[in-house]
């Protein structure tokens, strides 16, 4: 550094140092509000992360093997138990493959979503938002909170779809295997 560049750089540190100085501390209320929102994000991906991915993929394979039964049980008159029990395992099975798209897409959004809360809650304590910014960037992150919350509650719907389809896969395939009487 040149004898000439000292004195200009120390004046840019100094004035520097002021201007942090002189922002004002982010408001309490909005720091809780994101930690709060971080929490619940965080618990949200911890519930779905905890959750057998690969069930899905089961589901379908499942649905590859006895998708022919399915088809020629169709075509036969079914007692109303029958029609019942095959039409819900048929339902369950043939949208496990969009499940387990969904699954993967809401995780993402989790991501995303915690990541931009972290940046959002170092903004307001560094103070690149004022109080007013960080009011209107939170109502934002709330709004957006409770979207991908709902969308985590259809993906564990989906998934207690998937684990009852699985439990009923032994009596579906004895209702495949059973054809109708003449």
């Amino acid at each position: 550094m040149t004898l000439h560049a000292l004195p200009s750089a120390l004046a840019t540190l100094i004035a520097s140092a002021l201007l942090m100085a002189c922002t004002a501390p982010p408001a309490p209320e909005q720091i809780t509000a994101l930690n709060q929102l971080i929490t619940a994000t965080d618990g949200a991906m911890l519930t779905l992360n905890e959750l057998d991915r690969g069930r899905y993929g089961r589901a379908d394979s499942l649905l590859q093997l006895h998708g022919e039964g399915f088809a020629q049980r169709f075509e036969d008159t079914l007692v109303r138990d029958e029609a019942r029990a095959l039409g819900l395992q048929w339902i369950a099975l043939t949208h496990a493959e969009s499940m387990g798209a969904d699954h993967e897409r809401v995780l993402g959004d989790l991501i995303a979503s915690g990541e931009r809360l972290r940046v959002l809650r170092n903004d307001l304590a560094t103070g690149a938002l004022n109080s007013v910014e960080g009011k209107v960037a939170i109502a934002l992150e709330q709004k957006r909170h409770t979207e991908v919350i709902n969308a985590v509650h259809a993906a564990m719907d989906n998934y207690r779809l998937l684990q009852q389809a699985w439990d009923r896969r032994d009596t579906v395939q004895v209702l495949l295997a059973n054809t109708a009487m003449p």
